[in-house]
């Protein structure tokens, strides 16, 4: 049997061969180290990093200074608003100062409306948005979220007076008109919801309220704590007693800060084992949407998951 000398190859001495033995395992072993030291490296430049480049982390400054520059929209009630005497008060807002008192900081605000926070804080006007916002994967190319649950906004339908609309389903129509608050996550997400719908965008949430109560647009979809506010202000308003769906919010900060957003993130861990939120829940919102419309509440489990609140 003949063979094709292509075929043939000739067999390594037995120095060669180990030769190229020790050079793979060197080459392996030089691949694993430094696979190992980017891997670090790359972590310490995180950690090394405090805020934007060598600058010390902004919890630092906090820690040493006393104070935050915190950006806010302060035109959210019950969630963030002012009080007779002027004072910023709302479930955000007590929340975040819960957690500028365990840095021991206070909290200087700087108002402005809530869709141009997030440019703000890319531009390095404050330091980190004054209440949990929605987890927009757009928003992360200006920032950075914390890596728990602060909150879960529960969206619902309110419907203009007279409407009879009984499902979710019947406001995907093309003669439908569906508002929202401008720069909101529901101004992205409902687009998907309800495509055929016309989506109407209001700079600021009592606007858009004011476009439903007044048979302007056929329904408003935001967070279900507004029942008690918009039954008031508008009792032929009617809610459906379904939820369009349930997003996670948590605190938006500076990219590049790993210490910040390591305490915030841990911090609120802690919270979510504690139901601190589902307390807050129940003093800010109230039971109504529960009791009279049938729509549970949803807090933050200790694993950040939605815990629904039922009682």
């Amino acid at each position: 049997m003949s063979t094709s000398p292509s075929a043939v190859q000739e067999a390594p001495s037995s120095e060669a061969a180990k030769s190229l033995r020790i050079r793979r395992s060197f080459l392996a072993a030089g691949g694993t180290a430094l696979a190992g030291a980017g891997a670090f490296a790359m972590a310490g430049q995180a950690a090394a990093q405090g805020g934007n480049g060598t600058q010390e982390s902004l919890l630092d400054v906090w820690v040493k200074t006393g104070k935050a520059r915190i950006g806010v929209d302060l035109n959210n009630k019950p969630l963030r608003f002012r009080d007779t005497a002027g004072k910023p008060t709302g479930l955000g807002i007590e929340f975040l100062e819960l957690l500028m008192k365990d840095i021991g900081a206070t909290p200087e605000y700087i108002e402005m409306p809530f869709g141009q926070t997030f440019a703000a804080l890319a531009a390095g006007k404050f330091d980190m948005i004054g209440t949990f916002v929605t987890i927009l994967p757009s928003r992360g190319l200006r920032g950075t979220f914390a890596g728990f649950p602060a909150y879960y906004q529960q969206n619902v339908a309110y419907l203009k007076p007279g409407s009879r609309v009984k499902t979710l389903a019947e406001l995907n129509r093309k003669d439908v008109k569906i508002a929202c608050q401008q720069g909101s996550s529901e101004e992205t997400t409902l687009r998907s919801v309800f495509p055929l719908a016309a989506i109407q965008t209001f700079p600021q949430v009592a606007d858009a309220a004011s476009s439903v109560g007044g048979g302007l647009v056929d329904a408003l979809i935001t967070d279900a704590f507004f029942v008690t506010t918009m039954s008031k202000t508008f009792p032929e308003v009617k809610v459906l007693g379904e939820s369009v769906n349930a997003i996670p919010n948590t605190f938006f900060m500076p990219h590049n800060d790993f210490k910040l957003w390591a305490y915030v993130t841990n911090w609120l861990r802690y919270q979510g084992s504690l139901r601190t939120i589902v307390g807050l829940q129940n003093k800010w919102f109230g039971t109504e949407a529960r009791d009279k419309y049938g729509i549970p509440g949803i807090g933050v489990g200790s694993g950040g998951e939605p815990l629904v609140i039922k009682g």
